[in-house]
């Protein structure tokens, strides 16, 4: 990415080099996040919250539901910020449990695609500096071989060079569609605080057998590239 606000790790080169593979065809790039859709960041700091901080919870709190973390809470964005950002990020970011459905189902798409189809992989993320290398290793942990990790603060996430983002921030479909001009290439990923966003791009994972939801939204993105290749 050009952006002063983005940086980017390359792991590839050698996947799309396999058998001096190249074509005339633009190649296809898609993005994922990491929080919200393939890591529970919302379970992992509330676990932490019940455990040390049980003040922190409100009087009937069931789940997160405001994408502006501190209203879910009883305290402030820089006292949740110190949890996760310091004091637990070990946990919540290094240790954090997967949405296992959507991992399996970006394992499968990333192995099989990479280096086969003009497909490329880019995990997008908003970390802070220091806390960077949990996120790596996570990733590393959890066997997922992206062609590129690129951290870049949710605003300028529209600005990354892909075609298409899966990620559940209504703020960042926001930016997204202000930078770009509009909100296709933006897959939302249905959650509870994003509501009360409305748009035609909207993943649902809120019904049993949710990995088949995810699927078929992917390989949607994926028959994009395969119907625009010659072969």
């Amino acid at each position: 990415c050009d952006s002063a606000s983005c940086a980017c790790y390359n792991y590839t080169d050698i996947a799309f080099n396999r058998g001096n593979y190249r074509t005339s065809k633009k190649m296809m790039k898609i993005g994922i996040d990491v929080d919200g859709v393939l890591r529970n960041f919302c379970d992992g700091i509330i676990e932490v919250i019940k455990m040390d901080y049980p003040d922190y919870l409100k009087d009937g709190f069931t789940e997160i539901t405001d994408w502006q973390l501190e209203n879910n809470f009883n305290c402030t964005k820089k006292d949740l910020q110190e949890i996760y950002w310091y004091d637990w990020a070990h946990a919540i970011m290094g240790n954090g449990k997967p949405f296992k459905d959507n991992l399996a189902t970006m394992r499968h798409f990333i192995d099989n695609i990479i280096g086969t189809y003009e497909c490329e992989w880019v995990c997008i993320t908003s970390q802070k500096d220091h806390a960077r290398h949990y996120t790596l290793s996570w990733l590393g942990k959890h066997e997922l071989n992206f062609d590129r990790v690129v951290f870049a603060k949710g605003r300028d996430k529209w600005k990354v060079d892909v075609d298409y983002l899966v990620d559940d921030s209504p703020q960042n479909w926001h930016h997204w569609k202000h930078g770009r001009g509009t909100e296709d290439g933006y897959l939302l990923l249905d959650r509870p605080y994003n509501q009360n966003i409305d748009t035609k791009n909207r993943i649902f994972e809120r019904y049993p057998k949710t990995t088949i939801i995810f699927t078929v939204m992917i390989s949607i993105v994926v028959m994009d590239v395969l119907l625009t290749k010659t072969f």
